[in-house]
């Protein structure tokens, strides 16, 4: 089953999509934008992450792809730390700098998988954390209905230094 917006599809990852998750996660400046950390993942390695990902329930990982071309991967949307009993998640996003950016993608990928996470999955929160200085998402939750809550001080560690983190989430009602 494929997740419709108005101009992107989600769809489950495959052995398809390796290179395309290899270059989201082996990018400086992509990881740089991102909280937590990431190491250089070889092709071997990729396609052995992709084979465990199937049967979790507590992640939803998908692909963004344009409504017109399923085939084709922009980035990932992902839900993790689903916790069904308080009807919360976390919603994550990372889009190739060559083609996915900048064109409304992102956004109707969010508003997909947040639509899909409140009358689906019976969810009433999704919250994102957002580095201080990547003004970038922190205007497509903004445009995309999420409140922003508070900071998380000095939580993550990047290019030698502590930085905060912002809270975002949206709940059902919104």
């Amino acid at each position: 089953m494929n997740i419709e917006g108005k101009v992107v599809v989600l769809r489950a990852i495959s052995m398809k999509d390796t290179k395309l998750l290899m270059e989201l996660i082996n990018d400086a400046d992509t990881e740089k934008m991102l909280g937590g950390s990431s190491f250089p993942v070889s092709l071997e390695g990729q396609e052995k992450w992709i084979a465990e990902q199937c049967g979790r329930t507590d992640v939803l990982r998908c692909i963004v792809a344009p409504k017109g071309n399923k085939e084709t991967g922009l980035g990932t949307v992902i839900l993790t730390d689903i916790d069904y009993k308080n009807g919360v998640a976390q919603v994550h996003i990372k889009m190739d700098k060559q083609c996915g950016r900048g064109k409304g993608y992102g956004t109707d990928a969010i508003h997909t998988i947040v639509s899909y996470a409140f009358d689906e999955m019976r969810l009433n929160c999704v919250f994102a954390e957002v580095l201080e200085y990547n003004s970038v998402s922190q205007r497509l939750f903004e445009k995309c209905g999420f409140h922003r809550d508070g900071v998380l001080r000095k939580r993550v560690f990047k290019e030698g230094s502590f930085i905060d983190v912002y809270s975002y989430s949206k709940l059902r009602g919104d």
